[in-house]
């Protein structure tokens, strides 16, 4: 849990009645977030719940047709954007979307306090995402915790009162200084701030923590954990691009709780491809110089969905006439729960190995595949017939018989005279994949 402090001021607690929890951890982001995460949950679930907010699906679609995420392919409807992006993709875009939007327009507070909040927050969450992917940390909890690092600067103006808060900031702008000032004038940091702001509506407590001691903590020294250390990372890179001198203390023992050396520093701003931020500009121009994607599912060795969804759209564009299946692995949350996560991802690299033999496959997100082959629907059909034996033969026996059998299910979209979008396809065969579902069957074609 996130630590507690002796004395807490009851300014603090008053302030937080006030606030109340987050508006970006709430309402839409959070059916959305449930939705994600819910096994049974379907496209056309979180189409209609996104939808049913006419402000938040402008924005998705905002950050869907930015740079960084869509490039070079538009999306225009909200089944597209959640298509094209992913479940894993659309939560962190949806949180970032919100934050961004809250941060931009919080209407009170020392403006030395807030500065750039709402740039600084999805950069940082950027680079704490991409550090923990690198080192096996917690990546969806150390890019929310590295979203939301600095909500406290809302509440202490609100708990202490803007003058405080501007003469610690014009001594201390920003980092490990600013918070240790803030501990000895008010006894309070904003890092313990924001958690338990964070807290009022996040039940994660590697969330709160990696917040709580994001400046290392009443000591200045501690690193709790992975996310934490995670944190520091992205928060210390943030203010690099910036010119600003990093707490090397910290850093060292957030490398060190990572197994890390200081090249970490250049591998995680490399890969995130967060280019400094000058003048704030529009959304989208934010969101594109945040986290630059492989072509690689690291998994599988497929190609990853961006890279799959530009191969196909390539094949399209030169009038090639082909089928485009979906494919879903029949069983597989059972595989996870009974023999563990080792055992599931032993299954999805087999699954890969067999779609790799039928055409050009990726890997979609978590159990679901995309394979583009050549020549038309008839060649789609044997390919999809082909697909589902080779992978009931490939897979060991005792997975693929029992209770809850091993299979896969497969939708099936072909080129229409005068061809096609990706997209377009891409909805049709995962239309079809869902409709064979419930019926029993294996594949359904288009």
């Amino acid at each position: 849990m996130a630590p507690q402090y002796d004395k807490p001021d009851t300014r603090v607690h008053d302030a937080l009645k006030r606030i109340g929890p987050l508006p970006v951890l709430g309402g839409t982001v959070s059916r959305i977030r449930t939705l994600a995460n819910d096994p049974n949950g379907t496209t056309t679930d979180l189409v209609q719940v996104i939808e049913s907010d006419e402000a938040f699906s402008a924005n998705l679609l905002r950050y869907a047709n930015s740079a960084a995420h869509a490039r070079p392919i538009r999306a225009r409807t909200i089944r597209q954007a959640v298509t094209l992006l992913g479940r894993r993709a659309l939560v962190r875009i949806a949180l970032e979307a919100e934050t961004y939007r809250f941060l931009e327009r919080f209407p009170g507070g020392a403006h030395l306090s807030r500065g750039q909040l709402h740039v600084h927050a999805v950069t940082v969450a950027a680079y704490s995402a991409t550090a923990a992917d690198l080192r096996g940390a917690q990546t969806d909890s150390a890019h929310l915790a590295g979203l939301l690092h600095d909500v406290g600067k809302l509440l202490m103006p609100a708990a202490f009162g803007v003058v405080p808060l501007e003469e610690i900031a014009a001594q201390a702008p920003f980092g490990s200084p600013r918070a240790e000032l803030e501990r000895k004038i008010l006894g309070l940091d904003h890092a313990q701030a924001g958690s338990l702001l964070v807290g009022l509506s996040e039940p994660a407590d590697e969330v709160t923590r990696a917040i709580a001691y994001h400046h290392g903590g009443p000591t200045g020294l501690a690193v709790p954990s992975d996310e934490t250390a995670c944190v520091i990372v992205g928060d210390v890179l943030a203010h690099m691009i910036t010119g600003a001198d990093p707490d090397r203390e910290l850093l060292a023992i957030a490398l060190d709780r990572l197994g890390a050396t200081p090249d970490l520093l250049d591998e995680v701003a490399e890969k995130a491809g967060i280019a400094p931020t000058g003048a704030v500009g529009d959304l989208a121009e934010a969101v594109g110089r945040l986290e630059a994607v492989a072509h690689t599912d690291d998994l599988t060795g497929l190609h990853n969905r961006r890279s799959w969804i530009e191969t196909v759209r390539r094949e399209l564009a030169s009038g090639t006439e082909g089928a485009l299946l979906v494919c879903d692995v029949d069983g597989f949350k059972n595989v996870n729960e009974s023999h563990g996560h080792r055992a599931g991802d032993l299954v999805l690299t087999e699954v890969a190995r067999v779609l790799a033999r039928h055409g050009v496959a990726g890997r979609l997100g978590g159990d679901e595949f995309g394979v583009w082959v050549r020549e038309g629907q008839d060649a789609g059909r044997r390919a999809a017939d082909a697909i589902m034996q080779d992978v009931s033969e490939s897979l060991p026996v005792e997975l693929v018989t029992g209770e809850n059998p091993l299979g896969i299910t497969v939708g099936l979209a072909s080129t229409p005279p005068g061809g096609a979008e990706v997209m377009e396809l891409l909805e049709a065969a995962d239309r079809e994949l869902y409709a064979a579902k419930p019926g029993g069957g294996r594949r359904t074609t288009r």
